[in-house]
Parts: C-alpha cells; structure tokens; sequence
C-alpha cells in the first residue's frame, strides 16, 4: 500500500466510526458535517414512495434530521471495511439493533454501504438495505418514516 492509499484508509475508517458513532449519540447536526456538500445519497432498494436518490446536504440533512424521534439505534456491529484498491471507495458491511419508536417492533437491520469519501467527507454513499426489515419494523409502511416535507424523486 502506498502512503496516499493508506491514508485514504485511515480516513475513510475514521469517517465509517463518526458516521455510526453520530447515529447512536442520535446527534444529526455532527452526522451531517460529515457530507459534502454536493453529496449523493442513494438506496438502491428503496421501497416504492421511498427515495432512491437525496441530492446535496441540505436535502441530505431533511431527510434524516428527524431519524432520532423516529427510530432508536441501540447498537452497530463493529464495521467490516473492505478498501478498494489504489481508490477513495469503501465498501462497508455492518449490522445496527434498534426499535422503531412509533411501534415499539424492532429494527435489526444488514447494510452494505458503498462509500465514496474525498478531503474527509462522504461525496457518495450507496446504501444497500433490506427494506422488508424496515417496512415490517414501521408497522408495514414507510410512510410515517417520511416527513411531508420530504420532495423526491424516484
């Protein structure tokens, strides 16, 4: 490994523990500062009147402000970083336990995330998720998970 590969390792594991770390302390406005600001959010499973695409931080930002009065993350698995070679992506597997508040049912959720980081921030992040998980933790429906704020396209 070179010195500039592997100091785009450190970063983007710095970045991954953050990011999960923000979650659990439920504190958005540190979670946001580790987007660009011309980041892409993308979740290519998204259920139907789900976003696939959220565009730019301050839509970033809307989207999950509210995520700590929705859902209550008690634990992320210690995140499996697989570093693509000579590049600023990481591929991502981690586990999180959690309950939706609304229902009170859980929400034990896989992820294999795609990121894309460059100067410390996350420029792309592909979110893979299991949908059913989070549609059955909701009671059956994403929707109440959405604020009617929320303006995406599919």
């Amino acid at each position: 490994m070179t010195d500039a590969t592997t100091k785009l390792s450190q970063e983007a594991e710095e970045v991954v523990k953050s990011f999960l770390l923000f979650m659990l302390e439920k504190d958005m406005d540190q979670w946001i500062e580790l987007w660009d600001d011309n980041a892409v959010f993308e979740f290519p499973y998204a259920p139907q009147n789900y976003p696939s695409k959220i565009e730019g931080k301050p839509a970033i930002y809307n989207y999950i402000k509210d995520f700590p009065q929705k859902m209550d993350l008690f634990k992320f698995s210690v995140p499996h970083i697989h570093h693509a070679a000579a590049s600023n992506h990481v591929i991502v597997e981690f586990e999180c336990e959690g309950q939706v508040i609304a229902t009170g049912l859980p929400y034990n959720q896989k992820y294999v995330s795609v990121i894309q980081i460059k100067d410390k921030k996350i420029i792309h992040y592909k979110d893979y998720w299991n949908p059913l998980v989070a549609i059955e933790a909701f009671g059956g429906s994403m929707e109440s998970f959405l604020n009617r704020d929320h303006q995406f396209e599919n």
